[in-house]
């Protein structure tokens, strides 16, 4: 009996010692707010964009201090930003302990990546109100999933990771898309994404999130 009780709880300290991990693609991995971006290689310009100019950081949790970035040189289309995770391919590169505050009120879910299910999706930009572009687009794909949703960046978030939502995903790679609504000056902001698995039975459900943006989903 004794020896029983002190394997049960080594089980318990080996799951409790366990990582809890997400995966964040800042734009500027060179963890310095000195103008020059060195780019993520999950990060890249879309549509006609192909350069944007540096900004701010985004002093958020799991950040290193690179420069966030806003507007953009799209003409035939608004200006855009792709983001792109691989889960199983790309590690987990961010722990995240059980309970951790995000912004906007969500809190670390205390899992690991990788693995098919539901993901959250959040997004980051420094705080704003000059963004002139009108609401910024967010547009989430998966094998099985779409989610779009519309973000006043002047009103919501800022310095904090903002909720897009959740995905549902089995296999391949999850692609955000931002995109402005017209071409201005400062037409959005970003200084990158994060990604955090939901532990099972599920996800949560998106009700409250229509005070915060506009969303629209539909499975693939």
């Amino acid at each position: 009996m004794k020896r029983q009780a002190m394997t049960v709880v080594a089980c318990v300290g080996a799951i409790t010692s366990l990582a809890h991990a997400g995966y964040i693609i800042e734009i500027d991995t060179d963890g310095a707010d000195d103008g020059a971006i060195t780019f993520n290689s999950n990060f890249a310009f879309g549509g006609d964009t192909t350069t944007a100019s540096s900004s701010v950081a985004a002093p958020a949790f799991g950040t290193t201090g690179g420069d966030s970035i806003f507007g953009g040189n799209g003409s035939a289309a608004p200006d855009t930003y792709q983001y792109f995770y691989t889960p199983g391919a790309d590690a987990d590169n961010l722990v995240i302990p059980l309970g951790t505050a995000l912004g906007g009120g969500n809190f670390g879910l205390g899992s690991n990546g990788g693995s098919a299910g539901m993901y959250r999706v959040y997004a980051l930009w420094p705080q704003t109100i000059n963004v002139s572009g009108g609401d910024t687009e967010y547009t989430v794909v998966t094998d099985v999933d779409v989610l779009n949703i519309t973000v006043d960046q002047n009103t919501n978030g800022g310095d904090e990771w903002f909720l897009i939502g959740e995905v549902n995903y089995t296999g391949g790679g999850i692609t955000v898309t931002q995109n402005s609504q017209s071409n201005t000056f400062i037409s959005m902001r970003s200084a990158g994404v994060l990604f955090e698995y939901v532990p099972a039975p599920g996800g949560v459900a998106l009700l409250g999130f229509a005070g915060l943006g506009f969303v629209r989903r539909r499975t693939r």
